[in-house]
């Protein structure tokens, strides 16, 4: 897959293209992608249009949770192996009428031939545009719309806002259901302020490039140059300590090596609390003690 980021470096070649955040790259978004891929041959390349910034985080920046970052959001488009994936500035289009994204984007930037997205696409300014506005360009000089049915998961369709939720309730198990997979933060490991040490539980420091929709600990497994551990993940700020900024630290169990500037790959596999603040130093201690025979006992049936 080609990966681009401005549209003036496409082609003229006619393209069936899907569109969207695809934060997450879930279930939903795999019928989109699968259909978009189907749509394409020889003659048609295929093309994700996506947004290395989300609207939301433009629009309301202190009111919007990812679920990826823009790189492990890219590894995952990739494994779909389209043709093409653009990813654009969306300031640049922010302020495109409906018509004009249609005319100037769809048919002339990108020659779009099919164009594949869900029953409740909205686009352009004050999000004016939606499927019915797209079939109006179903002419002889513009595209076929394809709408899919998207994944269904207890009764109701599979959406990015629907995973942040279910996270944000502690509810891993629905959330990897919906996914098709763990969820994961990766990150490179940093020097921390060492309290994890002081409480007899070392960490790794990960810092976080947004704001994701976790707080609390977390049973998890951990990736290291592709070797597999169990861990105990925090994420939240601290209140103990009364910290300000939303941290990942990660306990890694049978592990004592210096991994400072190493990627790993955290997946959060079952809530065990909310982050809580305690009066003590000790009281905490007690606590992480509670946790950590937790972890040993569930680990077991992840096969860690």
């Amino acid at each position: 897959m080609k990966i681009l980021y401005d549209i003036n470096d496409t082609s003229n070649h006619p393209k069936a293209v899907t569109i969207g955040n695809f934060d997450g790259v879930h279930k939903g978004h795999k019928v989109l992608l699968e259909k978009t891929k189907d749509a394409a041959n020889n003659n048609i390349e295929s093309l994700i249009l996506t947004f290395n910034q989300f609207p939301r985080e433009i629009f309301k920046p202190h009111d919007f949770q990812r679920l990826y970052s823009n790189e492990n959001k890219y590894n995952l488009l990739k494994e779909y192996e389209l043709d093409i994936l653009l990813s654009i500035d969306f300031n640049s289009i922010k302020n495109y009428s409906a018509q004009r994204f249609c005319e100037d984007i769809l048919i002339k930037k990108l020659n779009t031939k099919y164009l594949i997205i869900g029953e409740n696409f909205k686009f352009g300014k004050d999000r004016l545009g939606n499927v019915e506005s797209l079939k109006a360009y179903n002419k002889d000089d513009g595209f076929e719309v394809i709408t899919p049915h998207l994944e269904i998961y207890q009764n109701k369709s599979i959406s990015s806002s629907r995973i942040r939720e279910y996270l944000s309730q502690g509810n891993l198990k629905a959330a990897s259901k919906c996914l098709g997979r763990d969820y994961m933060i990766s990150g490179t490991v940093v020097s921390g302020e060492k309290l994890g040490r002081d409480l007899g539980y070392p960490t790794a420091n990960i810092t976080l490039e947004h704001d994701y929709p976790l707080d609390g600990i977390y049973l998890s497994k951990v990736f290291i140059d592709d070797e597999k551990y169990f861990g105990l993940a925090s994420v939240g700020n601290k209140p103990t300590f009364k910290g300000k900024d939303k941290l990942l630290e990660v306990f890694i169990l049978d592990f004592d090596k210096n991994i400072y500037g190493k990627k790993i790959y955290i997946h959060f596999l079952e809530e065990i609390r909310k982050q809580v603040k305690f009066d003590s130093k000790d009281s905490l201690i007690k606590q992480m003690n509670e946790d950590y025979k937790y972890a040993i006992i569930n680990s077991k049936k992840y096969g860690i």
